[in-house]
């Protein structure tokens, strides 16, 4: 296949996979006549095939599940919907800021502020973030940060509890051994 300046939009590769070890065809097309890398770097014995890609991609999407505790913000507001906060309890602030998994233990200091049913908490903050958190989960003063409200985690809560009582930090792998794929939690 040919772009308008007559050459050729299509690059084929034969690699071998540096995962699994089979041969494979790669192919890189060109976007408005450039490819998005030189083609010298793009030709090279090795690479990831396609099958590999897949299945990195899914224990990828695991590990983050697992960090997030296997909630969705849709499961989030679903369960502070169906089990509304009370004054006091304990719940979980992720904050993934500095590729780090801050898991801080919370308190409930407000659970309906405002017509909108904000939750508010005490004892922790990082700086960009506030203490307001929709029931979705996300942060009222950042949304779109990487700070999200989490219901109670009881093995993650025992964790910051046998620590320093405020926060642990841990890595994904640790994350997803300790609740695994399912966490019957999420699921109530």
């Amino acid at each position: 296949m040919a772009d308008i300046s007559g050459k050729s939009s299509t690059i084929m590769y034969m690699k071998d996979c540096t995962e699994c070890g089979c041969h494979f065809e790669d192919s890189m097309k060109s976007m408005f006549g450039k490819f998005p890398v030189p083609v010298k770097v793009f030709k090279v014995n090795k690479g990831i095939c396609p099958e590999c890609k897949t299945k990195n991609n899914l224990q990828r999407e695991k590990l983050y599940s697992a960090r997030d505790l296997n909630w969705t913000h849709e499961t989030v507001k679903k369960h502070f919907e169906g089990n509304p906060p009370v004054i006091g309890q304990e719940l979980i602030v992720l904050d993934t800021s500095g590729r780090l998994n801050t898991y801080a233990l919370v308190t409930v200091k407000n659970p309906e502020h405002t017509k909108q049913k904000r939750i508010v908490i005490e004892s922790y903050t990082n700086g960009y973030s506030g203490q307001s958190f929709y029931r979705s989960g996300k942060n009222c003063f950042a949304p779109k940060s990487q700070v999200t409200l989490l219901p109670y985690n009881q093995i993650i809560g025992e964790m910051i509890k046998k620590g320093n009582g405020q926060e642990i930090i841990l890595s994904l792998e640790e994350v997803a051994r300790l609740v695994g794929e399912v966490d019957s939690q999420s699921k109530k």
